[in-house]
């Protein structure tokens, strides 16, 4: 049986960036990276670009030398079956694998429909969140003129904005486009947009069914519509991967990993950290905190105690020839002072959200070089000539 110091669990970004900060002050313990993928770490938000175009290195975080060179140990198609956590020892498929300390980054998998596509509808449903998803869109997307996404959230826009020229059906629960990121103003204003591209989006909408008819799908709605498509993409939401993990004493309400500001969970010596970790029972679903939780496991391995400093995160979205961050607070505004812009010849809307003087929240609607600008300030108190000055359309 092979021993290492470090096992991580997982072959994404978080998992990545752990023994990145490990070997950052120490070249000496030896780490081991378990993935079920058959291919090194690569950018997730990059998927739908990869639809149309040639998969290049640049999809890759890190090429294959850098492990070597790190010292790093990797290992592929290799998904963990069960963890002893008392013994200290993962299981894979066809070894058995010893830590010192171990970190699960087993990230999470997207929710499929499970509970309303029928069996025989299933070879036309698809998702968009690995490598090997990837694929199987770049064989079929050429060769279908109608595909239906379900969920028009952050990834369910940019995916559908790499579709431009397809009959594309948008399919969403809420009401408006992005509840979460976008304020009225917003959404009205990429909704408008949207729909000059082409794109049929179905707010208020709940997928009752999915069938197979005659070689097309229907989907049965809420709202008693029924949409017609080639294929299905799912794009509504994830669950933990944690079908590894049968211990209570660190599994959260949530189904995900339980952990402290510490990223540790309740079993001595076991980290959690990315999309899979909860942190108060919450997990932002974002590459930032994805990065972020991996550096604080890595440091606290190395043993500086660092604790995760939660801070706004600010989401981004280049889709349809928009570009929109937002960060901060900017739908609960209540006792707050509002100052917003709004040039639709331009298609540019900025609101900044102030509180006792200081910046909570701020939407940026194709104005991304502000952002960087001002980032820095989001909770900082700030005055009316600050707020004049980006408030500016040029």
């Amino acid at each position: 049986m092979e021993k290492f110091d470090v096992v991580i669990i997982g072959g994404g970004v978080s998992a990545l960036t752990v023994a990145e900060e490990i070997r950052k002050k120490d070249f000496n313990l030896s780490i081991c990276i378990l993935s079920d993928e058959r291919v090194l770490p690569y950018y997730r938000l990059k998927l739908p670009y990869y639809i149309y175009n040639p998969i290049d290195e640049k999809f890759f975080i890190k090429p294959q030398n850098w492990f070597e060179d790190n010292n790093i140990k990797i290992y592929l198609n290799s998904p963990v079956i069960k963890v002893n956590f008392d013994n200290k020892i993962v299981f894979v498929s066809d070894k058995k694998i010893g830590y010192k300390k171990l970190v699960i980054a087993s990230g999470a998998k997207p929710y499929m429909g499970d509970d309303v596509v029928d069996i025989r509808a299933r070879d036309k449903v698809f998702s968009l969140r690995t490598y090997e998803d990837l694929l199987r869109l770049k064989e079929i997307i050429p060769r279908v003129p109608e595909v239906a996404i379900i969920g028009a959230g952050l990834l369910g826009l940019e995916l559908a904005s790499t579709l431009e020229g397809k009959s594309v059906f948008l399919i969403e629960i809420a009401e408006r486009l992005l509840p979460k990121q976008l304020d009225e103003v917003g959404a009205l204003l990429f909704e408008e947009e949207i729909k000059r591209k082409g794109i049929n989006i179905n707010f208020d909408s709940k997928v009752e069914k999915i069938e197979k008819i005659n070689n097309k799908l229907v989907i049965f709605l809420s709202n008693n519509k029924e949409i017609l498509s080639d294929i299905v993409i799912f794009s509504a939401g994830v669950v933990p991967n944690t079908d590894f993990v049968n211990d209570k004493r660190i599994l959260s309400s949530r189904k995900g990993i339980g952990v402290n500001a510490r990223m540790q969970t309740s079993i001595e010596d076991v980290f959690a950290c990315g999309d899979v970790a909860y942190l108060n029972n919450q997990n932002p679903g974002t590459w930032t905190f994805a990065v972020e939780s991996g550096k604080v496991v890595g440091k606290n391995i190395l043993g500086q105690n660092i604790e995760y400093q939660r801070k706004p995160i600010p989401y981004f979205l280049k889709a349809f020839g928009m570009e929109i961050v937002s960060a901060g607070n900017i739908i609960d505004v209540k006792e707050s002072n509002l100052f917003e812009c709004l040039n639709k010849e331009k298609m540019v809307y900025k609101k900044f959200v102030l509180k006792n003087k200081k910046l909570i929240g701020y939407l940026l609607i194709n104005d991304t070089k502000t952002h960087s600008q001002i980032s820095k300030f989001l909770g900082q108190e700030v005055n009316l000539k600050w707020i004049e000055k980006y408030l500016e359309i040029k």
